[in-house]
């Protein structure tokens, strides 16, 4: 079930076709033209997206347990808080993709709609064959952490107002916003997969944590490096995991 949170992030286009809206026509030929190239934009990374979700959801078939861990486990309730989280990420970097001027800055949101879309698939094939479904679950999340807190409130997760700016912005604007509040989404992130990594039962959860956390780190720490070379005025603070995590996501396994 969709909720606010995702749907605020995704690309107006997007949201406007499934509600079967409209919405005014370009003033000039410049204007249709610069709105079809940034709806063939957004359909050719939703495209990316939906390939890289049927990917997951193969090797998510395979990595399944014949134990499925219970409702209320660690395991289930990092896997839909996370989906919700990637949710989010992968409205953004479509914005970014389309609207963004630095191709470096570009090339990191195309690179989360790779992995973070592959991910999304592998979760939840793993949700799915356990008998779960990344909607059933109550309006609290993280209470797996013994931390609850509404859906919406998850640490990381853009408030509504921080999306209109990114929708909002565009160029070298929009370049420095995504940096600086995908570091903060990456560390809300990075917060749940390092306490999966200590605290699921599933070997396959844990090895999953253990990479999405080396890889969140490793993002911010590139944010931070690109911003500072742009001279962009943002503080990002580097980021870092532990030594077994990072041992984990590195090898991935034992």
């Amino acid at each position: 079930m969709e909720d606010e949170v995702t749907t605020g992030a995704r690309p107006w286009p997007v949201v406007a076709a499934e509600n079967g809206e409209g919405g005014e026509a370009p003033d000039d030929d410049a204007d249709v033209e610069a709105d079809l190239a940034r709806r063939l934009g957004w359909a050719k990374q939703a495209i990316l997206v939906a390939a890289l979700v049927f990917l997951g959801i193969a090797i998510g078939m395979v990595v399944a347990r014949d134990r499925p861990p219970g409702e209320g486990s660690v395991d289930v309730g990092f896997l839909q808080d996370m989906l919700t989280h990637h949710d989010q990420a992968l409205g953004v970097a479509t914005l970014v993709v389309a609207n963004g001027e630095d191709p470096t800055v570009r090339s990191y949101a195309r690179e989360i709609l790779i992995f973070q879309g592959y991910e999304t698939g592998v979760m939840s094939q793993m949700l799915d064959d356990w008998g779960h479904t990344r909607s059933d679950r109550s309006d609290q999340a993280m209470e797996w952490m013994d931390m609850p807190v509404p859906v919406e409130q998850m640490p990381g997760l853009l408030t509504d107002e921080q999306l209109d700016r990114l929708r909002g912005a565009d160029g070298a604007e929009l370049d420095a916003l995504f940096l600086d509040l995908m570091a903060d989404h990456h560390r809300g992130g990075l917060h749940m997969a390092e306490y999966a990594f200590g605290n699921a039962g599933d070997d396959d959860v844990r090895e999953l944590a253990a990479r999405i956390a080396l890889n969140q780190a490793g993002e911010i720490n590139e944010y931070r490096a690109l911003a500072a070379r742009n001279g962009y005025d943002i503080d990002i603070d580097p980021a870092s995991v532990p030594a077994d995590i990072a041992e984990a996501g590195e090898t991935g396994g034992d």
